[in-house]
């Protein structure tokens, strides 16, 4: 793994204080990318900057953010791009749910779509006006594995990731020959991080049996240092256990 290829590259990261997102905050900064982290928790944002300052002797700029709101993502996009461009987005944001349709609220399927795939799309549309002009660039959506394998009591969660995979699919086709803009969507499938402590998610698992948060910072560092002339559209990576 070649991780000078990161050193200098300014690199937004969202879902910066989850975790799969805080489990790669530290690599990212060691490798030497310029971050700027956005979540939407100021206190753990600032928490964070303040330990990869103390490993690294670099502070990363923090932005507060909801990816379902507009004006926040430009806002973002804008920081991020302030100093030197913007070379790679990680997207790591999202929410969990796991039960049966019959059960989910509407503010449930609201707040799922919007999280998971709205405000992707949205995150994607500030990056590439950003992107096209440059010429290059490296979108990676942390997708999940139910982007593409469905799950019973998921139907909302799969809907919202199978968006995902569609739109990433299509942003694909439009940006990558033309702008020279890779898009890459990781599936990972079974992560041990908080996401399995939600109320949303009502499904037992064997967490010492599934992926690392460490397993799934290292994919993300695996996509992002290809030679520039390959291209990783999609990587999947799931613990033996948990093939779906």
């Amino acid at each position: 793994m070649k991780t000078e290829i990161l050193l200098g590259k300014s690199v937004l990261l969202t879902g910066a204080t989850g975790g799969i997102g805080q489990a790669v905050a530290l690599p990212l900064a060691h490798a030497g990318a310029l971050l700027t982290l956005s979540g939407r928790s100021n206190a753990k944002l600032e928490a964070l900057a303040t330990h990869l300052e103390k490993e690294t002797g670099r502070r990363p700029k923090t932005v507060v953010a909801d990816l379902g709101r507009a004006p926040h993502v430009e806002k973002l996009v804008t920081e991020a791009a302030s100093d030197s461009g913007l070379d790679i987005v990680v997207n790591a944001a999202g929410v969990g749910l796991i039960k049966a349709l019959e059960h989910i609220t509407p503010e449930e399927m609201t707040l799922t779509l919007a999280a998971n795939l709205y405000g992707a799309m949205l995150l994607s549309q500030a990056t590439v006006k950003v992107m096209v002009p440059q010429k290059s660039g490296h979108i990676l959506h942390v997708v999940g594995i139910l982007g593409k394998a469905p799950m019973a009591q998921a139907s909302v969660y799969c809907a919202s990731k199978y968006g995902l995979t569609g739109f990433l699919q299509a942003l694909r086709a439009e940006v990558s020959r033309r702008h020279n803009i890779k898009v890459t969507g990781l599936y990972l499938g079974g992560v041990d991080t908080p996401f399995y402590d939600n109320p949303a998610i009502e499904m037992k698992v064997q967490r010492d049996k599934m992926l690392s948060a460490t397993d799934a910072a290292e994919a993300i560092l695996y996509a992002l240092t290809q030679p520039a002339h390959l291209v990783l559209g999609e990587l999947t990576l799931q613990p033996e256990s948990h093939q779906l």
